[in-house]
């Protein structure tokens, strides 16, 4: 189980965070915003849980895509360090540099991801 220790995502501090979402997050950010509080698994309890796993696990483009939108969601200035500094893969900087284009298209966060991408 993973819990915010910073605001993101639309989480607040304490908040409960799926398992997806916390991995891809400490893979993305240079500085932890979630961390690990135990290891226990609870069991199923209903059968509205287990088809949420099932969502989850049918759709983790969107849900790549909604943590690639939120990494984009900040000024131009810390988007364009983060970029710089934060391990990313190729795909993930390609998908930011496909959603920076269609959605504020800022010349110097496009700049840095096609930097990070010759690289």
């Amino acid at each position: 189980m993973y819990k915010a220790i910073k605001k993101i995502g639309g989480y607040e501090v304490g908040d409960e965070i799926p398992i997806e979402k916390a991995l891809v997050w400490l893979k993305m950010y240079k500085v932890p915003h979630v961390e690990e509080v135990s290891e226990v698994v609870e069991p199923v309890k209903s059968g509205v849980t287990a088809e949420k796993s099932e969502e989850a696990v049918d759709k983790p483009e969107s849900s790549m895509n909604d943590l690639l939108d939120d990494y984009l969601g900040r000024n131009q200035s810390v988007v364009k360090k983060n970029i710089s500094e934060d391990k990313l893969s190729e795909t993930q900087l390609k998908e930011l540099l496909k959603l920076e284009k269609a959605d504020k298209n800022r010349p110097l966060v496009i700049n840095a991801i096609e930097q990070r991408l010759k690289k």
